[in-house]
């Protein structure tokens, strides 16, 4: 006897068979008792037919069944195939989303950099800004002493009754 295969003795609608097969005994009798339950259905259903239409109606029925089951995988498969597809389109998408983002990270980056930079030009006390600083206190000095003078001007006149 071949190491791979067994040999199993199993009954099928009476008739005793031995089974060589590389599956195991257990798997090879759970077969023979589910072909024996189709044969067993189809006795009940139709109570007057010979072994031998029964196994061949069984048989019929094992074969739409199997039939319906490598159809529903091939339909399973192509849905597979589409959802497979459907997560590579959005891989891409995301992948190119993130190159996006990358791209708009370094530009604000780039951006936060000059602004630093300016906001360091602006706040760098240069002898240009003094002196600005100084005409705009001096204006803000004289523009206050004049409300002051108005004040004082008009102030001193006496209403005439």
């Amino acid at each position: 006897m071949d190491g791979n295969k067994n040999r199993v003795k199993i009954d099928i609608a009476g008739t005793r068979f031995t089974v060589v097969s590389a599956e195991s005994e257990e798997y090879t009798r759970c077969v023979a008792d589910r072909l024996n339950g189709e044969i067993n259905a189809v006795k009940r259903a139709a109570p007057g037919l010979s072994p031998n239409s029964a196994v061949m109606l069984a048989a019929l029925n094992i074969c739409d069944d199997l039939t319906k089951a490598e159809d529903d995988a091939d339909h399973l498969r192509g849905q597979i195939k589409e959802y497979l597809n459907e997560a590579a389109a959005y891989r891409s998408r995301c992948e190119q989303a993130e190159r996006e983002n990358e791209k708009l990270r370094k530009d604000m980056e780039t951006l936060r950099k000059r602004l630093g930079e300016q906001s360091k030009i602006v706040s760098d006390p240069s002898p240009v800004s003094a002196a600005v600083k100084a005409v705009r206190k001096s204006s803000t000095a004289e523009a206050e002493d004049e409300r002051t003078q108005s004040a004082a001007f008009f102030g001193s006149k006496k209403k005439k009754s």
